[in-house]
């Protein structure tokens, strides 16, 4: 079977890593970086910049041009520095090594290759067969992603925080389980099957291979 991991609010905490960078470019950028932290996190899976198109209400190329670069600066810092607990939710390796035992393991973010690559430096490429990211795919969406990874084949799992995750899986026809201690919250609600822990994905997984 073929398991599609999103990243951010799936296997990232991005808590810990969106709130410090983006912060640091509000500041930079001469804006008050005091913005709320619930304001922040419902933008948390999104690409990039309708992240910054929500966050500093402008459809300004250069403006979103420059925050970008700021938040690749500040996030590739912060991973960098930080202990691996800090990043994954709990029981992440956990569950991807049992995983990986009988699955191939993929990545499919909207995040941009700097981003996932330090990701992936910090221990999932141990786990990841197949990394993908929407940078690669010139910011397509999940969905279209999702068909060229499977080339036909129906024999894959989407497993996400956000409602484009579920809606790629069902554009494609494949089963999707939704993270509910992400990000997306109620976003999840149309997925197959939702998770409250990291943990279930495996008893789930278990369940679909033997029906």
């Amino acid at each position: 079977m073929n398991i599609v991991f999103d990243l951010d609010g799936t296997l990232i905490n991005t808590e810990n890593i969106a709130l410090p960078a983006i912060r640091n470019v509000l500041k930079d950028l001469n804006y008050d970086p005091n913005v709320p932290k619930s304001e922040i996190l419902k933008y948390i899976g999104y690409t990039i910049d309708d992240i910054f198109e929500g966050l500093l209400k402008t459809n300004d190329e250069i403006i979103i041009g420059k925050a970008i670069e700021l938040l690749d600066k500040y996030e590739i810092e912060i991973i960098k520095k930080a202990d691996i607990k800090d990043i994954f939710f709990n029981n992440v390796f956990e569950v991807l090594e049992e995983l990986k035992k009988e699955h191939k393991l993929y990545i499919l973010s909207n995040c941009n290759i700097k981003y996932m690559n330090a990701l992936l430096e910090k221990g999932l490429n141990k786990y990841i067969d197949s990394p993908h990211c929407s940078e690669m795919y010139n910011w397509k969406e999940k969905d279209y992603v999702l068909n060229l990874i499977s080339n036909g084949n129906k024999d894959f799992i989407m497993i996400g925080d956000r409602h484009k995750d579920i809606e790629a899986a069902k554009a494609n026809g494949f089963i999707s389980i939704g993270c509910a201690y992400g990000f997306g919250d109620e976003e999840v609600k149309d997925a197959d099957y939702i998770v409250h822990d990291i943990k279930e994905i495996i008893l789930i997984i278990n369940q679909i291979g033997q029906n």
